[in-house]
């Protein structure tokens, strides 16, 4: 974890799925459903974000207001999972091209979420979402060292302010990271 507080004005919540099966013989990859332990690691993120003292909590993140993900079975599976926590519904888009998407994809999408959601959850693979995150970092920060040095396991979490009012105007290395977390939580 970083040790600086939120700015409160955009979140990103950069989720990568949880730890999912190997796919069956002759099955396909998107359809691979989450492990035991997957599904231990979302729940307890999702219960994190509501837990007393949690960092979630404690230093002032925003919930998500709204998410997006991968139509691949397990980040649609690490979304509920962690989204059914919160006391308040999440509205959950899931999109087929996110599957094995760049992060100009990804970011494609962000730029239609309604500008009144101040933070938004993106459940995907690696590598789009180490790099998503590394490309919303300034080049040579301390941020992005941080974030290579961590790596990006099953169920990571990164939180970034993007550093824009408007999540049409987001691009990259504007953002600031303000929380790097992995399992267990």
């Amino acid at each position: 974890m970083t040790d600086r507080a939120p700015s409160g004005a955009r979140q990103l919540w950069i989720l990568r799925h949880a730890k999912a099966a190997d796919a069956p013989r002759g099955g396909r990859d998107r359809d691979r459903p989450l492990t035991t332990r997957g599904r231990r690691d979302a729940e307890s993120l999702g219960d994190g974000l509501v837990g007393d003292g949690s960092p979630f909590t404690a230093q002032g993140f925003l919930r998500p207001d709204v998410a997006v993900c991968s139509s691949a079975v397990r980040t649609v599976e690490t979304a509920d999972l962690v989204l059914s926590r919160l006391s308040e519904p999440v509205h959950l888009d899931s999109y087929a091209s996110m599957y094995d998407a760049e992060p100009d994809t990804v970011l494609m999408y962000l730029r239609e979420v309604e500008e009144g959601a101040r933070s938004v959850l993106v459940v995907g693979h690696n590598p789009t979402m180490f790099h998503l995150t590394w490309d919303l970092l300034p080049e040579g920060s301390a941020d992005r060292i941080r974030l290579e040095a961590g790596g990006f396991p099953t169920c990571a979490l990164a939180v970034v302010d993007v550093g824009f009012d408007r999540w049409e105007d987001v691009v990259g290395g504007q953002g600031r990271l303000v929380g790097l977390f992995s399992p267990p939580y």
